[in-house]
């Protein structure tokens, strides 16, 4: 990092280099992460109709995050933080050519999961530990949202257009195939990156203890950093509060339009398209919102905002019998389906919604990322990954 990086104004953040590397690589990656994810259920769907088929995918997606994750963070600050992300943009690379066992044994794909998963948690704690090396603290609230757009589109793109087009057209071994290259681009690209190598320690730990007790000790030291700083401690609840609420809530997305709104469970995602929508727009504008408001105030209006529209969304029920009745006569028909009087109002509350969120997940990122010691992001990101997870 140069003087022109650390002189460098928070709008110019698309000019660094290193930063568009790392950026365009976790958008390739999480695309195609995204892409394979949804296969593996579909795979799963169409091979089993079993939920306990399905539960067996999403603990072998999961639980590597919870018996590795931490650990893998504590290593990966010990280490040169690109080549770690080579090599598991590499390894994951390689990995991908299991899943062409799909149509031999589900058993051997679980098996391929657990490890692609598994290697991932050394990637997750080097992206972020990398994002404030690469970018001036200036730059790191609208690093961290443009991150954040990139995680909401990738899932469009993942979910809703890669897989779907590639199952229909060539079926899984062509998307495996694709997704194989598009690692192999993202390992090219951080392979590109600026040397970082591990810093000096912040925190004392005897050099003279095996490497498994030393690490375990130093994930004690993260986690006891992460209780002592106030600021930290808030941060970190926020992100899990709202990475829990994302997942409930994607969980419960179809039976609520289906049971609710009346409407397809294969529509749910147009229906609250808007929430994408709402996150694009508020990551576009967080840095002048940061500026304006701080920090800390986004966030609490953030929180506040999210609570309200999932009142009103569970409201609804109540609210389709007052608005569909006057809507039908200025409509001239005697009445409407609940889905056209019910739509534009979970679209709006969605929108909003997903405003809010971003209101919390960026300033409490960039926080964690602002207060980390350089010597222990990695584990502190790891520590974030894994209480998401759990």
């Amino acid at each position: 990092m140069g003087r022109s990086l650390r002189q460098a104004r928070a709008t110019n953040v698309l000019s660094n280099r290193n930063f568009l590397l790392l950026w365009s690589a976790q958008a390739i990656t999480m695309t195609a992460q995204n892409a394979i994810w949804f296969s593996l259920v579909v795979i799963v769907e169409d091979a089993t109709h079993s939920s306990m088929q399905l539960s067996f995918a999403i603990l072998s997606t999961i639980v590597p995050s919870i018996l590795f994750g931490v650990t893998a963070g504590a290593l990966v600050d010990k280490m040169d933080k690109r080549t770690v992300m080579v090599a598991a943009n590499f390894l994951r690379t390689i990995a991908i050519l299991g899943y062409l066992l799909y149509d031999r044994s589900l058993a051997s794909v679980y098996v391929v999961n657990l490890v692609f998963q598994s290697i991932g948690q050394f990637f997750g704690p080097a992206e972020y530990a990398t994002i404030p090396a690469v970018v001036s603290k200036p730059q790191l609230v609208t690093a961290n949202s443009l991150f954040n757009i990139t995680f909401t589109a990738s899932q469009v793109a993942g979910i809703i257009i890669l897989a779907p087009l590639f199952l229909k057209t060539t079926g899984p071994t062509g998307l495996f195939l694709t997704t194989f290259v598009a690692y192999l681009a993202a390992t090219l690209l951080v392979s590109l990156l600026p040397s970082s190598p591990a810093p000096s320690r912040v925190f004392a730990t005897s050099s003279k203890k095996g490497l498994f007790k030393q690490t375990w000790r130093e994930i004690g030291e993260g986690l006891r950093f992460i209780r002592g700083d106030r600021r930290t401690t808030l941060a970190m609840g926020h992100l899990t509060l709202l990475t829990a609420i994302m997942l409930v809530a994607a969980m419960l997305v179809p039976r609520f339009t289906v049971s609710v709104v009346e409407a397809r469970a294969e529509d749910s995602a147009f229906v609250l398209a808007p929430a994408g929508i709402g996150i694009l727009i508020a990551t576009t504008t967080m840095t002048s919102l940061t500026a304006r408001y701080g920090k800390a105030t986004l966030v609490n209006i953030g929180l506040a905002v999210s609570g309200v529209c999932f009142v009103a969304l569970s409201l609804l029920r109540w609210v389709i019998p007052i608005v569909e009745p006057p809507l039908a006569a200025l409509l001239g028909v005697v009445r409407l389906l609940p889905a056209i009087s019910a739509t534009p109002f979970v679209m709006v509350v969605a929108g909003v919604l997903g405003f809010s969120m971003a209101m919390v997940l960026v300033p409490s990122q960039t926080f964690v990322m602002e207060r980390a010691p350089e010597a222990a992001r990695g584990r502190i990101f790891a520590v974030q990954l894994l209480l998401g997870n759990l």
